[in-house]
Formats: C-alpha cells, sequence, structure tokens
C-alpha cells in the first residue's frame, strides 16, 4: 500500500505544476509583496530593506516553508547571453541569510501551512558591502525565494523554485 501511496505522490506533484492553455504553470502557492515598491529604511546599524511578503497556499495539501529557507533575487538586466529561458533577463540571488530565526518565527514557519490559509513572512534584509549573496541596496526589481515543502500522501516534495518565488517589487533609489 505505502509503494502505491508513493507512486500516486510521484504522478501528483508533475500534476499540480502542470500547464493549461489559459493558466500556464499551476501554482502551488501565491506568494505576494506587502507592497510593490519600497524605500530603504535606516536603522540602528544602518540601512535595510524592510518589507513582507504573504504566503498563501493555494493547493489541496500542506505547504511549509524551511526556518532559514529564504532568498532575494535581483532581475538583473545586460545578462541575456547568460539566460537559458528565453528573453527574459535572468534573476541572480543576491542575498542569503545568516540563519538566526528566533524560536517563535521557527514555530510560524515550521508549521504546515494548510491549504487556503495565509501567513505573513518578514523580509528584513540589511545593506552591506557588495560581493556574493551581498544586497548592495541598489534599486531595481526584485523578488523573494521561499523554500517550500508540500506533503502528497506522505511524502514530502519540495516545490520547484519557478512555483516558490513572490511576484516582483521595486527598490527605490534614495
Amino acid at each position: 500500500m505505502r509503494s502505491r501511496n508513493r507512486q500516486l505522490a510521484l504522478l501528483a506533484v508533475p500534476l499540480l505544476a502542470a500547464c493549461s492553455d489559459t493558466t500556464g504553470p499551476t501554482r502551488l502557492v501565491s506568494i505576494t509583496p506587502a507592497t510593490q515598491s519600497v524605500v530603504l529604511e535606516t536603522g540602528p546599524t544602518g540601512k535595510l530593506l524592510h518589507t513582507s511578503v504573504t504566503l498563501t497556499n493555494t493547493s489541496a495539501f500542506p505547504v511549509t516553508m524551511a526556518p532559514c529557507g529564504i532568498a532575494l533575487e535581483k532581475k538583473i538586466s545586460g545578462f541575456f547571453a547568460l539566460a537559458s529561458d528565453g528573453p527574459s533577463p535572468p534573476w541572480f540571488t543576491v542575498w542569503l541569510p545568516i540563519c538566526v530565526w528566533s524560536a517563535e518565527a521557527v514555530a510560524i514557519l515550521a508549521t504546515p501551512l494548510p491549504p487556503g490559509q495565509s501567513v505573513s513572512v518578514p523580509v528584513i534584509v540589511p545593506v552591506t558591502q557588495p560581493g556574493p549573496f551581498q544586497f548592495d541596496g541598489s534599486p531595481g526589481e526584485y523578488r523573494v525565494h521561499l523554500v517550500l515543502t508540500t506533503q502528497i500522501l506522505n511524502d514530502f516534495r519540495i516545490v520547484p523554485h519557478d512555483l516558490s518565488v513572490s511576484d516582483s517589487f521595486s527598490v527605490l533609489p534614495q
């Protein structure tokens, strides 16, 4: 019986992410920025991006966010030759967190999100010196990637990257 459940789960994920003529990939989740444009804030330790995204489970299965599973990506123009997925500019990861979540945040985010439910996910990114995975605060178009898993018939699956990114938002010049 367990083998049959596993086979059904393996079939379910591709079907959930299948394309239709009118909708494109079926989204397991919706990730919506709190605002379409953000101005950097000045805090005690310097400038930072302070916003949030709303994660809504639009699937029929529970979805769980990895406690440190967040990244900030920026759309970079001028690198079309490096992109293999069509004519639009590619997205690059510009920030990954150092994982220092509070016990309360881990409890909230590590709890499976039932179908139809939403949760606000804080996005607080310090401006740092340019470097790999360092947010330099430059204006542009950004999005948030969340590392998500879903449970289908006792099997856990990672939600594909393209189905676990937010709608884009702009960081405005100061």
